[in-house]
């Protein structure tokens, strides 16, 4: 009865909303909602998902949910965008020419830089903007007699067994603020204020959680920014060392080399750290514990732990998680939804049914 209430009364303060409004405004109004929205209305609260998403995260949507970021932190993103784009700009305006119609470099050069590069910015941009693995929320709810309080039972951890081989256990911990069991491997990240399925980290450099849905083109921007900066270095100093006047003749390839050379340590760095974290199968957040710290990973030795989703060996491990499939989004942005979806209301720890029809 409390979710039929529930549902009408959205129903009704949908209709209002249209009656109050006229048509034009309103078709507006859902028009601004689609092109960026930045948090929840609960004039149009059912629909999309994108509408309702915020109401139960820090996430926000562009162009009807197919975009996404996180509000509220640092947009060290950006940063990474101007970093990606800077450079090749500079290349087509000063250097592409050059190196295409005369001896100081090679056509096939300047082709795979592009190339690299048109996939450094779309794995960019796959990874910060795509859904990571978002696990629903409000599946494992409380009883009503107890104003949805979380029972006695729910701090308790869940230790599942695995086989006689692997000596550690699997734990399932309920989320307090999703109020779901998470599924083994999942995590609750406070930045997106959401539960992500085989949660690595936040990265704050894409803005966007690293988990199931986006790991992959996660290691693909790191990949392909390494070798458009090795193409990027080659190109460069082929120009210096084949141009016959003196530095103030290429001024933008010095610059450019110097760029290409600082930027092409840190991806790798970072590449080459969760190459070895996928072929053991193990998560950031796994890793951490297991060494006993939070500081930084990298500057940590990567060593291989007992573990029961490990496939056998250092290739099956990668292969896996290059090629199995991504899975389905639980919390779609783009799909429809019903007024009243529990999955998308804000319900505090004090909260009742009774509270929720008096709003």
């Amino acid at each position: 009865m409390a979710l039929v209430s529930r549902r009408s009364t959205r129903s009704e303060s949908t209709s209002i909303s249209k009656e109050e409004h006229p048509e034009g405004a309103y078709l507006t109004k859902l028009f601004f909602r689609w092109l960026v929205t930045l948090e929840g209305d609960q004039d149009i609260n059912d629909g999309k998902g994108y509408i309702s998403i915020p109401n139960v995260s820090n996430y926000i949507f562009f162009l009807g949910g197919r975009f996404r970021t996180v509000k509220g932190a640092k947009p060290l993103w950006l940063g990474v965008l101007f970093v990606i784009l800077c450079p090749m700009v500079l290349f087509s305006i000063f250097e592409t020419h050059k190196l295409w119609h005369t001896r100081n470099g090679y056509k096939v050069l300047v082709i795979l830089f592009y190339y690299f590069w048109a996939i450094t910015l779309a794995s960019f941009i796959r990874t910060a903007t795509s859904d990571p693995g978002v696990l629903p929320r409000n599946i494992h709810l409380g009883q009503l007699r107890n104003n949805y309080q979380i029972p006695q039972e729910y701090y308790n951890l869940i230790t599942l067994p695995t086989h006689s081989s692997v000596s550690k256990d699997i734990t399932i911990k309920y989320c307090q603020s999703c109020r779901i069991w998470r599924p083994p491997r999942s995590s609750h990240c406070s930045t997106c204020n959401v539960c992500v399925m085989v949660h690595d980290h936040h990265c704050i450099w894409v803005n966007n959680c690293i988990g199931k849905r986006n790991y992959r083109f996660f290691l693909v921007f790191l990949l392909s920014a390494v070798i458009s900066s090795i193409i990027l270095l080659a190109n460069c100093a082929i120009h210096i060392a084949r141009e016959s006047g003196g530095p103030g003749h290429y001024p933008v390839a010095i610059l450019l080399l110097c760029y290409a050379g600082l930027t092409l340590w840190y991806p790798a760095i970072l590449f080459t750290y969760h190459v070895f974290m996928a072929g053991t199968q193990q998560t950031t957040r796994e890793f951490l514990k297991g060494i006993g710290s939070k500081k930084n990973p990298v500057f940590h030795r990567v060593t291989k732990e007992q573990n029961i989703f490990d496939k056998g060996s250092f290739l099956n491990n990668l292969g896996y998680l290059m090629l199995k499939p991504r899975g389905p989004s639980f919390v779609s942005a783009r799909k429809q939804h019903e007024a009243g979806d529990w999955r998308f209301m804000d319900l505090s720890p004090a909260h009742s049914f009774e509270k929720i029809q008096e709003i």
